[in-house]
């Protein structure tokens, strides 16, 4: 079964090849690092003693969730190196900036077991932490193989993905035998896991890490709020993470709500890097006027003076949405105006914010049904509800205060997911050191 998986792997990788090296030459960091693919990682990263410790986050929401549980690591177990690996240019710049103090980061190997064996017999992990639904069958197998332990962390399954998992069930149920828990976010992705075979007492709920994240102070906040409040910019609102689709969507309100707040401002985050040019393309044919976030204090120019016109500022920077929520009078959330699944409330709700959203959060079912239960969210069902629900908090300064209150009450209840997780990290690391002891 693996061999026919290795082999329909193999096509999948030949044929999206040219669209993935068309990809690589915008992205100087794969071009740099296309030898990890392969599993060819620095010798630096030579791992001997005690073994090290690998976490897995495909792209940046991965690797944001697993900050504070990478930190506790370092804390604890200052004598095993801990390295990150990643899919995305993007999930690694995240790593680089918010966990600048790990041994290494590379990305992730290609899903053969040749390249697989290689990246293992470098950095001889005693253990692999692979975040959420990073379910690679040759890296898993490999893993078991060499001896390291594996859980499976922040552990979900969206709709989409349970479905997809259920056609290769008999493969599904040997893919997961090599994880030693399954540290699932909900009872509904728990019970998922099991219905895909593994085995129910591996299964474990211990909640959602991205609840125990802190998020940090972005020094271009600190200088964007101090310019926006010069030129009395306000209010505020950032629509973040916008998927394709969305803005037009967000610009049929933003008219309506510019009607009414003339000095508003709207920060618009596309998701994912590739779409910044893009989204800059639109705008200008949409005659908006715009200033992008690179091109602030280009030339010397002060802030106040380049922010004192525009309507809206592009976002068009990696690792400085977390932050930016800091500004934010209301947020709209993205990839859930268009049937994306939604994407995360949790980094605007840390800093107390009104947040609004749409009918599309599937994907994110569990953390949209709890906001809406206490009041800390809304939602909308199109773009006229978006444009009403906007201008009506914005017009109702308490009841936006509340819902980010509310908000922030919700993080405050529903975390300890990471000492949650730290129980099975224990639990594997003192076994591991008994066997290299016995040794």
């Amino acid at each position: 079964m693996f061999l026919i998986y290795s082999l329909f792997y193999t096509l999948g990788v030949l044929l999206m090849a040219p669209y993935y090296l068309w990809r690589m030459r915008g992205s100087i960091s794969a071009r740099a690092h296309w030898r990890e693919r392969f599993g060819i990682l620095p010798a630096s990263f030579q791992t001997s003693g005690a073994g090290a410790i690998g976490v897995h986050a495909v792209s940046v929401g991965e690797t944001l969730a697993v900050v504070r549980l990478v930190q506790s690591l370092q804390e604890q177990y200052p004598s095993r190196k801990i390295f990150l690996s990643h899919v995305t240019p993007a999930g690694r710049v995240a790593g680089e900036t918010r966990l600048p103090g790990v041994t290494g980061r590379f990305y992730l190997p290609l899903d053969w077991s040749w390249c697989v064996r290689r990246m293992l017999d470098r950095i001889r992990p005693a253990l692999l932490l692979i975040v959420e639904t990073e379910l690679w069958p040759n890296l898993l197998r490999e893993a078991r193989k060499f001896g390291s332990r594996v859980i499976l962390v922040n552990a979900r399954l969206s709709d989409r993905s349970f479905r997809g998992y259920r056609l290769v069930r008999p493969l599904m149920r040997r893919v997961l035998e090599p994880i030693e828990w399954i540290c699932a976010q909900t009872e509904r992705d728990a019970e998922r896991f099991r219905s895909l075979g593994a085995r129910p007492e591996r299964v474990v709920v211990t909640g959602n890490l991205k609840f125990d994240v802190k998020s940090p102070e972005v020094p271009v906040a600190k200088e964007l709020r101090k310019a926006l409040g010069d030129v009395l910019r306000i209010p505020v609102i950032v629509a973040a993470s916008t998927m394709p689709g969305e803005e037009a969507l967000l610009l049929e309100a933003w008219t309506e709500i510019r009607r009414r707040h003339s000095r508003a401002v709207l920060i618009i985050a596309p998701r994912h890097p590739p779409r910044f040019e893009e989204v800059a393309r639109f705008l200008a044919l949409q005659h908006k006027s715009f200033i992008r976030r690179t091109d602030l204090g280009k030339g010397g120019g002060k802030l106040s003076v380049q922010l004192a016109s525009p309507e809206i500022l592009l976002l068009d920077s990696i690792g400085e949405l977390a932050g930016i929520f800091e500004l934010a009078d209301l947020v709209i959330m993205g990839g859930s105006l268009v049937p994306t699944g939604g994407h995360n409330l949790i980094e605007p709700a840390y800093w107390g914010k009104a947040i609004i959203f749409g009918p599309h959060m599937e994907n994110f079912r569990d953390v949209a049904q709890l906001f809406l239960q206490v009041g800390a969210g809304v939602q909308v069902r199109n773009p006229s509800g978006l444009t009403r629900q906007a201008l009506e908090l914005l017009d109702d300064t308490p009841r936006r205060l509340q819902l980010g209150e509310r908000a922030r009450h919700v993080l405050a209840q529903a975390s300890g997911a990471t000492e949650r997780v730290l129980v099975r990290v224990r639990e594997l690391l003192r076994a591991d050191a008994l066997v290299r002891a016995a040794l």
